[in-house]
Order: structure tokens, then sequence, then C-alpha cells
């Protein structure tokens, strides 16, 4: 086996098709997936330069126990998409001087003769972060050198919420537009969007960010017609394995409109990451799971393996459902004659539910700070603090409650209820959301709130017109309005807990917490239990609107 797997990384693949998999030997016919595998692969990134196909992927080399050990990329190519050449590493983190490791995601795109290798790495000092670099070379096939000597991006340059992490500066995607403008995006949690300069090593312009339902890392940027499309990673940081969401613009600055889930999560990788191109007059999805094993070592988060299936278009524009198959591309391509509409929730079609609460939500953009002037709000600033989404989802089982408890310093009469939310598979008939308020018990002589509480009335009305109807949004406002006989009147001085009831498990939408206690007079609770018994916890955001009563 070691013999045959020397021979792979010097000759074409095809002759080499005979691998342990999953511990049993496998003959694989050309094009079948993994495409690749004389080496774990991960992060592809496809690039035609004239007949040949070439996509560059990070070596992955994690031992047990490691996570990620990524110490270089390299490159194959393609004329046909089903026989394969290795041509080995093109380019370490360590050639860039600044850098001290990690080969993680990158692009390379052509441009004005030159091969621009935009990738991510980790800084050294003073930074000690994700950064992104910049490499050039006259042949896609290197060598690669620095472009400019320091980091074209990193933490310090980012317009990130004040609790920044360490890695939001990665996964660079480059695209050209027709123009022959070029942009970048690029992130985790937060995805930002800038415009190149000529010399492809300088921004031209202030750097953007991008709001969009479930986004969590590994953009890409494709264009088809008058289309674009922004291909990513999401739901990670939900509890979730990543699966593969897209939106689509009329303009690459947006309006960005959510698609939905283009595909699932893949075997044995909590992560995905896309790379979308045309090659003779067909478009393909590439991507990586962990299914392979190589000389007995099997697959895993740290050791995946990149595969690609055909993709197809809807005559509307939007992109059909991607199935992964292990056939991949040796059979040929085969489009569906018929319409096949994009999937929000796998559970089943978002529902429409006739409720007494008028929902209003953002799809577009996201708010970032609350609108007019709240009798009461648990954070001044939701946008900078309430960066931690939680749902039903949270833990082995789930909750089927989240809770937010508060006091008011005045009587009012509650017309409007803010939350801080976004993200979330969105409401179906199976996995409803429902609205409900509780007066509270003080808890011990201390006066604080008790371990726990019980439902007892719901003060906003009997409870079967209280569904939240909920599509995907990025984080931002869900204005939750009354109708005049569901408006309570609340006291100043008494606690009361507003409730979220939903489907154990389920994650239909995220209400966004603060990582700290940012309100004094309340707590936030996760099926009725506080939630400052988690080592972190905050509180959730929640603003509420109404009619001061001068006279109780």
């Amino acid at each position: 086996m070691k013999k045959n797997k020397i021979l792979c990384t010097l000759l074409m693949l095809s002759v080499c098709t005979t691998y342990s998999v999953s511990g049993v030997a496998n003959t694989f016919k050309s094009g079948e997936n993994p495409i690749f595998r004389n080496i774990f692969t991960a992060d592809p990134s496809p690039l035609v330069v004239g007949d040949t196909l070439y996509v560059y992927v990070g070596h992955d080399e994690a031992g047990e126990g490691q996570m990620f050990n990524i110490t270089e990329w390299v490159v194959y190519s393609t004329t046909d998409m089903k026989n394969w050449t290795f041509h080995g590493s093109v380019m370490k983190p360590t050639d860039f001087d600044w850098a001290v490791r990690d080969a993680w995601a990158s692009q390379v795109i052509e441009k004005d003769g030159k091969f621009w290798f935009y990738t991510t790495v980790e800084h050294g000092p003073p930074h000690n972060a994700k950064a992104i670099g910049v490499a050039v070379a006259d042949s896609p096939l290197g060598p690669f050198k620095d472009a400019r000597g320091s980091a074209l991006v990193h933490d310090a340059i980012t317009p990130t919420p004040e609790d920044p992490h360490d890695w939001d500066d990665i996964d660079p995607t480059v695209f050209t537009d027709d123009d022959g403008t070029t942009w970048i995006a690029w992130g985790n949690m937060h995805l930002y969007l800038a415009r190149l300069k000529a010399n492809m090593i300088e921004f031209d312009g202030p750097i953007q960010e991008i709001y969009l339902p479930n986004y969590t890392e590994g953009p890409w940027l494709h264009k088809r017609e008058d289309v674009y499309y922004l291909t990513y990673p999401c739901f990670a940081h939900q509890n979730m394995y990543e699966k593969m969401c897209y939106a689509t613009a009329p303009r690459i600055t947006g309006e960005w409109t959510y698609q939905g889930i283009l595909t699932d999560r893949t075997e044995n990788s909590f992560t995905i990451h896309p790379g979308i191109v045309e090659y003779k007059d067909q478009w393909y999805f590439f991507y990586h799971d962990a299914k392979l094993s190589i000389d007995g070592v099997p697959g895993a988060m740290g050791r995946r393996s990149v595969a690609v299936q055909h993709l197809y278009y809807n005559e509307d524009g939007t992109i059909k459902p991607i199935p992964q198959t292990k056939q991949g591309v040796s059979l040929p391509p085969d489009p569906p004659g018929s319409y096949q509409g994009p999937v929000f929730n796998p559970a089943g079609p978002l529902a429409e539910v006739k409720s007494d609460v008028h929902v209003a939500q953002n799809t577009a953009t996201a708010a970032t700070r609350w609108k007019g002037t709240p009798v009461l709000q648990t954070t001044a600033d939701p946008y900078q603090t309430a960066i931690v989404p939680e749902s039903f989802n949270r833990g082995d089982s789930g909750a089927a409650t989240l809770g937010q408890a508060f006091r008011p310093d005045v009587d009012f009469r509650l017309r409007e209820i803010n939350l801080y939310a976004g993200d979330g598979l969105g409401t179906t008939e199976s996995e409803p959301v429902t609205l409900a308020l509780y007066g509270l018990h003080e808890g011990d002589a201390g006066g604080h709130l008790a371990d726990s509480y019980g439902t007892g009335k719901n003060l906003l009305g009997p409870g079967d017109g209280l569904k939240i109807n909920y599509v995907p949004q990025a984080q931002g406002l869900l204005q939750l309005r009354l109708e005049e006989s569901r408006q309570p009147v609340l006291h100043a001085g008494k606690r009361y807990v507003l409730e979220l009831q939903g489907v154990r498990g389920s994650a239909p939408l995220f209400w966004r917490r603060t990582k700290s206690d940012t309100y004094a007079d309340g707590t936030a609770y996760y099926d009725r239990s506080p939630m400052k018994n988690v080592q972190g916890a905050g509180d959730f955001s929640l603003a509420l609107y109404g009619d001061t009563l001068l006279e109780r």
C-alpha cells in the first residue's frame, strides 16, 4: 500500500485507484468521491486556466488528539474532471516572514497575467491571531512569494465588535467582476467585504460588513449572468455541524437575499468549505468531508478529503439543492428537469402561522441598536454585546424554553417587545415558537430571583394565538407588536419573565445574549433554570415599549 501511495504522489491519480477506505480495500472509478486519495485534503479552491482546472487545498495532517494540523498548500490539476495530477506543495505558511503556522483556507485567482494567492495563516507577534496574506506567482503552480511583506488583514483593522475572537480574519474569497474590479470577502462569525486596488495588495475603500442569516465562515463569491452568489458554511456557531447555505444579489454590495441550505452536513467532519467554478460549460461544486481512510488512518475533523458534485441552476437563477454522492462526476451531467426549490428547514416548509402577535423582522441587514426609546432594556448596545446565539438545541437534549426576567422602574402598558435575535432554520408546523409572559415570585429573603418558576397565567392572554412566524434573518431586531387585547399593564418593582417556548432540540430561531451580566434587575433562564449557573452567561437582549402610566 505504501508503494501505491508514493506512486500516486508522482503520477496521475487515475493510475493508482486502490486505497483503504473505512478499513476495506476499495477500487474507485475515475471521478468518484473523494477525488484526491493520496493525502488528506481540505478547503478546496478551484481555478480555471485555459483548458486546465487547478484545485488548491490544505494538506490535513492532524494526529490523534489534534483538531487541525495543516502545514502546507498543495495543488492538483485536471483536463477532464476524472484524472488528476498531483503537483505537490506550492506554499507553506512560513513563506510569509510574519506568519508562524496554519495553512488554512485560501483562494487563487488570475489577473493581469499573474496568479494571486490569498490565504489564512497564524500571524506572529505582535498580533498573534489569524490573518490574511497575499502571495503572487507567474504560474498557477508557483513558486508563490509574499506580495506585500505584511498581512493584508488582521484583527487590528477589521471592524469587529467589542468581543473579537482571534480567528475572525480567515477564509478569503476573491472575485473579479466584469468591469475588472476585484473584491475580497472573508470572516468567521462576521462577514467582511472590501474592494482591492489594481495592485491587488491594498484595499480601495472601507471594509464593509455583510449580514446574512446563519453565516459562520468560508465564503465563496461567484457570478452567473447578472446574479451574484455568496455561498458559505452555516450554523456552526449554533451547536450544529456546518451545512452549506447561500445568498444572491443583483450587485456584489447587495442587497443579499438568503436562499437557504444548499447541501447538508458532511460525514465525519464538523466543517465544510465551498468552491464553485464553471469549467467547459459545466458548473461544479467542490467541498470536503472526512470519509476517506489512508493506510488504516481514518478520516476525522482534521483529516478531511475533497469531493465534487455537478451543480445546476433553476430558470430563476437559484441553485438546485446539491446531493452528496460517492459517484460524484464519474457519471455524466444529468440536470434535473423540474424546478427544485431552496431548502430552508430540513424539518419541512416554513410555516405561515396566523397569530395575534404581529411579527416584523429585518431580513437583509442587521440592526446595530434598538429603535426609538424603550421603556426598559437589558442592554443599551445589543450589536456590540448580544453576540451569543441561544436556541432550544443547546446541549445533548436541548431545552423547551428560553426566558429573560426583568423588573420595570415605572408602571406601563406593554405595546411592543423587541428581541435581539437572528439566524435559525425558521418556524415550521412541527417546530413552532410561542411567546409567553409570566409574573415572578421573589426568591430568597435577599430579593434574588427564584431558581425556577411556575408557568402561572400567561399575561399576554390565551396561548393559541401567540405563535411566532419567523424566517431566518441576520442578527438584529425581531419586533413583536401586541394587539390591544393582549397589552398587559406591568408594574414598577414587580418581576416578570418573558419566555420563548419551542420544541426541545430544535433551532427555529436564536435569541442573542451577552457573555456577562448586563442587566442588574434580571437574569436569563434556560428550561426555567437560571443561566447564571452557566459559566460566562449573561442576559438575553430584550427591549420593551409601551405607554407609561402616571397614576397607579
